[in-house]
């Protein structure tokens, strides 16, 4: 009995460095976050077209995921089978500080220049990072219920230093980031150190699931096998779906935030007061293993989707009240942070079904198909407000806004993501893994005897 609780007992030194990257990309997030914002107002380039940059962007990134996963799948070294992979996160920090480091250019320079950087980050580096998470956790925890501690403990950390960054950020903006040499003041102050920071998992944490008949079985590996795997795995399927979605309606929420703020509220600075309200995030991470222990994880996942949507659709009872907006804050962000959270959960959940279904651990295939769907909502929300504020009537080099342009920034900070919360909800009732998750573990154990 003492020797299976020493088994199951989660190591100091990997709760404490497993978040170190989460955390390095989590305040990247908030930096890209600022992007469009960048390329309409510095770059000189329409909202119009730098949503439609970002959108033909994504054509590079269904390649991409299908090639990571296959990479991944593929990978056998002394290092492990996701590990390596975390040195991608230099190219990701590079390449952000680049795009803001953008030259004064012409206008069709400057868009293959935000294209280009845009597609580094996102479908080449962010692709490695997005694909290789849970097949590293996979390979590094002995009890696959783990990762709810583990993604609690690591969401709880990166919270907190997004909360930081988010708050920072605008004001940074405000003050510094008013020429191009400020923007790129900022990356590099950003970069350097979170980029140091987010290796140290890399460089304490080892991997454990190892075997001569995993090395052979990744040699005979073939496409075929990884889109059979892929195809037969509804559970993925269905998740990569919520992901899509969850990641579309978070990032249309969080541009529009800045133009909020700007225009709506008239002080950008203001942005910084809404970011206190990610504490209500870290409380719910906490909690999340205790109540998933009594409630299920999943139903967890469907209450605060529910309250996401409530906090989202409050704001439109006084759109200019900064103690309203804060408020309903606290429930909105449960919405889709929860759900990025606790997402490697719920792919360890799906990789154990596929052993089950197929026989063939395809761990990087499996993490590939919510990477690449979550990618392409990170995108698509991005390159949407661009569109839909064009469409509105939005222009950068105007210090008013028209009525259209401010009704569109309301809509986009509440309507529009509440409905996504409203989707999300309603797919996550029809996902039903966690009934048969127990029974499918018990009979992978009974086949590696």
């Amino acid at each position: 009995m003492e020797q299976q609780e020493k088994k199951n007992k989660i190591s100091k030194k990997l709760l404490l460095a497993w978040p170190t990257r989460t955390i390095s990309t989590s305040v990247a997030a908030a930096l890209a976050g600022y992007i469009t914002f960048f390329a309409t107002d510095y770059m000189g380039i329409s909202a119009l077209t730098a949503g439609m940059i970002f959108m033909i962007s994504k054509i590079f990134d269904g390649f991409t995921d299908v090639v990571a996963g296959f990479l991944i799948d593929k990978t056998r070294t002394k290092l492990g089978k996701g590990r390596p992979y975390e040195l991608a996160l230099v190219g990701y920090w590079v390449c952000l500080v680049l795009l803001f480091a953008a030259p004064e250019m012409g206008l069709s320079h400057s868009c293959i220049y935000l294209f280009v950087m845009y597609s580094l980050i996102n479908s080449v580096f962010m692709t490695f990072l997005g694909c290789n998470e849970a097949v590293y956790l996979s390979n590094v925890l002995e009890d696959p219920d783990q990762s709810v501690t583990i993604g609690a403990v690591s969401g709880f950390i990166s919270l907190i230093f997004t909360m930081i960054a988010s708050m920072a950020l605008p004001v940074a903006v405000a003050t510094v980031g008013v020429t191009r040499e400020g923007w790129l003041l900022i990356s590099v102050v950003m970069a350097v150190p979170f980029t140091l920071f987010g290796l140290i998992r890399f460089a304490l944490i080892k991997e454990k699931r190892q075997s001569a008949a995993s090395a052979a079985e990744a040699e005979k590996f073939t496409l075929r096998d990884m889109f059979s795997c892929l195809i037969q795995n509804k559970y993925i399927l269905f998740f990569a779906l919520i992901i899509l979605l969850s990641n579309l309606g978070s990032n249309l929420v969080n541009s529009a935030q800045t133009y909020y703020f700007q225009y709506v509220m008239g002080d950008l600075g203001l942005a910084s007061v809404m970011s206190l309200s990610m504490l209500a995030i870290i409380i719910v991470m906490i909690l999340t293993p205790f109540l998933s222990n009594k409630f299920g994880f999943v139903n967890v996942m469907r209450a605060t989707t529910l309250l996401g949507m409530a906090g989202y659709l409050v704001r439109l009872i006084a759109p200019t009240n900064l103690v309203l907006l804060f408020v309903s804050n606290i429930f909105a962000m449960m919405g889709f942070y929860t759900m990025f959270g606790f997402a490697g959960t719920f792919v360890i959940d799906c990789i154990d079904y596929g052993e089950w279904k197929t026989g063939r651990r395809s761990e990087g295939t499996i993490a590939c198909a919510q990477s690449v769907t979550a990618k392409i909502g990170t995108a698509v929300g991005a390159g949407a407000i661009g569109v839909l504020m064009g469409m509105s009537g939005y222009d950068g080099a105007l210090d008013v806004q028209p009525a259209s342009a401010n009704t569109m920034i309301i809509l986009l900070y509440s309507v529009i993501p509440a409905a996504f919360c409203l989707i999300q909800f309603i797919l996550l009732k029809i996902y039903d893994l966690d009934k048969y998750l127990p029974q499918i573990r018990r009979e992978l154990k009974e086949r590696a005897k």
